[in-house]
């Protein structure tokens, strides 16, 4: 009986929320519309409240605000120096270890039994969520006060990565046993993050990539969460920022995963671009973001977990101009906006010259196209191919054929055509479209044969 009430006590000092969001290489806290998706929500919650904890990371270098933002308290070579650093890890992810680390470090500390764990991520930060999902499931959660030992669990959990998606050989067994003893030695188990939202999901973390690899992956594993939301970009085309779909291992699994597909590139969905001349009123990150508060605001199975937001924030946001209720419209009702959609900008293109980068970088991002130097995966006979030869050469993503896309891409494709546009405003072609109908359903999108994204073009 005493036992008993011991695990209700414990339970009732549980129950809060612990929030980390983890953001994408390189960005930085801007206090404008070029603030990052991540960067956003955590803006948008309740930091009055006892009962929830925040913590948000730069996934940009282990220095990035410690000489503050123009670096002016270092010389020249030092400035050098920080930037190259900076390039390094933006192109192979050389601080990807201290960053799940912190993160991990953070959970180890606050966690109490019962209490909910929410994870947002984008880009990189989005993989390094990811990461940190399924090694707390795999692992488990240290004990607090055994700092020393993260990297150790750390090590554990990227040997368990590094033999994903492939059949397991004796020394594979043989470190199952010893991630399993780790396991019950030295951690808490039974922890799992309870929702994970995350935009464009990639891996450039250049210790998870194998060169030269031509074997097939037979799985490219589920992250771990009880709600998994991806929103991922259909137009994006560099090498470095393919995207980590989230696939069942087999038909058997049942996880509550929504992956749907949103216009633009990389940062079009994740967040980071400015308004254009002055002339928008709202980004085509807002759609995605609209999306992800929604699938917040929706979750239903256990009261206590709800997410603790300040409705106020999400209404009057000054990165979101047009307010709260225009916003959720672009992604509700597409179909019933379409004079916003005419006059939406087109996506980023890094690979085309004046369409979003310098034409440096730009000059940059085709040299990384050219050689072939990392390996992408490509859907090749519903198996995913590790691939570095023929080069990228910006090819447009694969999408899986049950791939869900968002109904505002196709509004946006049908923008150009103003007779089209003319005839959906009848009021008998104003219906919902079918796809947002899948968007209540639990998807999943397994490996089959995949479409390219150039259908989903539109004019210039």
């Amino acid at each position: 009986m005493g036992h008993k009430k011991d695990e209700k006590k414990k339970k009732k000092k549980g129950g809060r929320r612990l929030v980390l969001c983890f953001d994408g290489t390189g960005n930085r806290f801007n206090a404008d519309e070029s603030d990052t998706n991540v960067m956003k929500i955590y803006e948008m919650l309740d930091r009055q409240t006892d009962r929830q904890y925040e913590y948000y990371q730069l996934v940009a270098g282990i220095g990035t605000f410690t000489t503050g933002s123009s670096g002016s308290a270092l010389g020249f070579f030092g400035r050098m120096k920080e930037k190259f650093e900076t390039i390094l890890d933006q192109a192979i992810g050389t601080t990807f270890q201290y960053h799940v680390c912190k993160g991990y470090e953070f959970i180890m500390r606050y966690y109490k039994p019962g209490d909910y764990i929410y994870f947002f991520g984008f880009s990189r930060g989005a993989y390094t969520a990811r990461f940190l999902s399924e090694m707390i499931d795999v692992v488990g959660v240290l004990s607090k006060g055994n700092e020393e030992m993260i990297r150790f669990a750390y090590a554990t959990f990227a040997e368990y990565i590094k033999a994903s998606g492939r059949e397991p050989t004796a020394d594979d067994l043989k470190k199952k046993s010893y991630r399993d003893s780790f396991k019950n030695t030295f951690c808490r188990p039974d922890i799992k993050v309870y929702f994970l939202g995350i935009f464009d999901c990639v891996n450039s973390v250049g210790q998870f990539e194998v060169p030269f690899r031509r074997a097939p992956y037979h799985f490219t594993s589920t992250p771990s969460a009880v709600h998994i939301r991806h929103a991922v970009s259909i137009h994006e085309r560099r090498l470095k920022f393919k995207p980590k779909l989230c696939l069942y291992k087999d038909s058997s699994d049942t996880v509550d995963l929504k992956e749907v597909w949103f216009a633009g590139n990389h940062c079009d969905v994740g967040g980071g671009e400015k308004y254009e001349h002055g002339q928008q009123e709202h980004l085509l990150s807002d759609t995605p973001l609209a999306w992800m508060i929604d699938e917040i605001l929706a979750l239903d199975d256990d009261p206590d977990a709800k997410l603790c937001l300040d409705m106020s924030s999400i209404a009057n946001s000054g990165h979101l101009h047009a307010g709260h209720e225009r916003l959720m419209q672009l992604h509700r009702n597409p179909e019933k906006c379409h004079h916003e959609v005419v006059n939406a900008r087109r996506p980023h293109d890094y690979l085309t010259y004046g369409r979003g980068e310098g034409w440096l970088m730009t000059t940059l991002w085709w040299v990384i196209e050219i050689l072939p130097l990392f390996t992408r995966l490509e859907l090749e006979h519903g198996r995913w191919i590790p691939r570095y030869w023929p080069p990228n050469l910006g090819a447009s993503r694969d999408l899986p054929d049950d791939a869900v896309v968002h109904p505002s891409v196709q509004a946006m494709h049908h923008a150009n055509d103003p007779l089209r546009v003319a005839r959906s405003l009848l009021p008998w072609n104003l219906k919902k479209p079918a796809s947002i109908d899948l968007l209540g359903t639990s998807v999943g999108t397994k490996v089959r044969e995949s479409r390219g994204a150039h259908q989903w073009a539109w004019g210039e």
